[in-house]
């Protein structure tokens, strides 16, 4: 695995020869600008479905806290990486400092070493985010770090490359605020096979038994997968109790739509994998599957549009049954669609 080296700069260094490239999501979008540089070049959408992205988590809010339900449409952060890089045959390094010195020291190494970082922050600190609230589990890519700036690559949505004030970095990569903290964490790759000799065919069906049977999985307990879904879906009526819900209802529509770990467009990226997946493997079995996350893909998006008209709804009690009929179809097609998909892989793998 070939990489670019570094420039040298005092108390820092910047990749030579990078070239951002920004996707839809932001640990795909951080773990493809990792391998790209290094010479595996793999579309967003394999990224995602090789490291077995797709999953369902909610989080219900604390006993008395001020904050609404979660539901996330992903594995947890990091989860990807790990997975996409054990299916791509490349070696993931994983650091957690325990101060922001050496938390820099540990990315100006690697970035001196030609290889790309990639941190997690929270959008709070981050000068260019529209958003003033603290979400520590957003991940960049930094390609560089100077005496006054870190380089990143964000999504699309956010800008793509950015340049951040170094002081307004590593407050983000320091706080402990906000969901899923995860201070001073950062990866970055080790040795692997150069990009010409990837054969992503064979690694297809693995990836899409693993997810399957982790999204079905009710041993997981009644916040996973598709438990998750009925637990909200049994839950959404009761919402109508939520503190300030005609302005909360609409914001967690909005969260669905756009959000990054949070956001249900994971089912769109899973449903661009598909096709990736099928154009690799000539596999015909795999258009149903296609053709049901699309329809999946719509179902979410008509979902989202009812609960964000929640505040003129005429009768906001009818109006949150609705959703939660609406979820619970949503629900039906997703364990249909992931049964159907772990029985075709245990079928191509010969695995239970």
């Amino acid at each position: 695995m070939s990489a670019q080296r570094s420039a040298g700069r005092s108390g820092g260094a910047v990749l030579d020869g990078f070239r951002a490239a920004p996707g839809v999501h932001c640990e795909t979008t951080m773990l493809g600008n990792m391998l790209r540089h290094a010479g595996v070049d793999v579309p967003e959408a394999l990224v995602f479905g090789l490291g077995q992205g797709i999953d369902a988590q909610f989080f219900p809010p604390p006993p008395h806290a001020p904050v609404p339900p979660m539901l996330t449409g992903r594995v947890g952060p990091g989860l990807i990486a790990e997975h996409a890089c054990a299916a791509l045959g490349v070696g993931l390094v994983t650091l957690r400092e325990a101060d922001d010195a050496d938390a820099h020291a540990q990315a100006v190494a690697a970035l001196s070493a030609g290889r790309v970082v990639g941190v997690t922050v929270d959008i709070f600190h981050l000068d260019y985010f529209a958003s003033r609230t603290h979400f520590s589990a957003h991940c960049l890519a930094l390609h560089g770090l100077d005496d006054s700036t870190a380089y990143v690559v964000d999504t699309t949505q956010q800008g793509g490359a950015q340049q951040l004030p170094l002081a307004s970095f590593v407050r983000a990569r320091a706080s402990d605020e906000g969901f899923m903290p995860s201070p001073r964490l950062h990866w970055h790759l080790d040795d692997g096979p150069a990009g010409s000799t990837v054969d992503l065919a064979p690694r297809i069906w693995p990836a899409v038994q693993g997810a399957a049977a982790r999204f079905l999985d009710r041993g997981r307990g009644a916040d996973r997968g598709i438990a998750a879904l009925r637990r909200l879906a049994e839950e959404l009526p009761g919402w109508r109790q939520l503190p300030r819900g005609e302005a909360v209802i609409p914001e967690i529509a909005r969260f669905w739509r756009f959000a990054g770990t949070g956001g249900t467009n994971f089912r769109g990226l899973y449903a661009e994998f598909l096709a990736e997946a099928h154009a690799l493997t000539g596999d015909a079995e795999l258009l149903p599957s296609l053709t049901a996350f699309a329809e999946i893909v719509a179902a979410w998006t008509g979902l989202i549009d009812h609960l964000g008209g929640y505040a003129g709804a005429p009768d906001r009690s009818a109006h949150l049954k609705e959703a939660a009929a609406r979820l619970h179809a949503v629900a039906d097609a997703e364990e249909a669609a992931f049964t159907r998909l772990l029985d075709l892989s245990r079928d191509r793998t010969g695995t239970v």
